[in-house]
């Protein structure tokens, strides 16, 4: 069992003071919700052992892509993905990979978000 002081770590490892603020903007709306980010997201799902973390963020974004989410979790996720070492071209090219299983929607709102991203930083 992880505390959820491992919980804020992995926040911080993988999203950075963005994903801590995100936490931190749950917390006032509905705490148990935050919580579950914490203990059971990050201080279980992110602290099992197994993968690396580059490999939890191509995940995580490629599967938000497929579902069509591009608001905060992708967003975040993409931030995490330069957070661990991807690159933006490497971002991008993930993409453009997804366009042939997810089709050329839900990756034009990917590339929007991805840009919104990289012009933040």
């Amino acid at each position: 069992m992880h505390t959820s002081e491992t919980g804020y770590t992995r926040i911080r490892d993988i999203l950075g003071e963005k994903g801590l603020a995100i936490v931190e903007s749950f917390q006032a709306i509905c705490p148990d919700f935050a919580d579950y980010i914490v203990h059971f997201g990050y201080g279980e799902l992110y602290s099992r052992k197994g993968l690396s973390d580059k490999d939890r963020e191509l995940a995580a974004v490629a599967s938000l892509v497929s579902q069509g989410k591009t608001g905060l979790p992708l967003r975040a996720h993409i931030g995490g993905m330069l957070n661990v070492g991807w690159t933006k071209k490497e971002v991008l090219e993930l993409i453009i990979l997804l366009i042939g299983y997810v089709g050329f929607p839900a990756t034009v709102d990917a590339m929007k978000t991805a840009h919104e991203v990289f012009s933040e930083r």
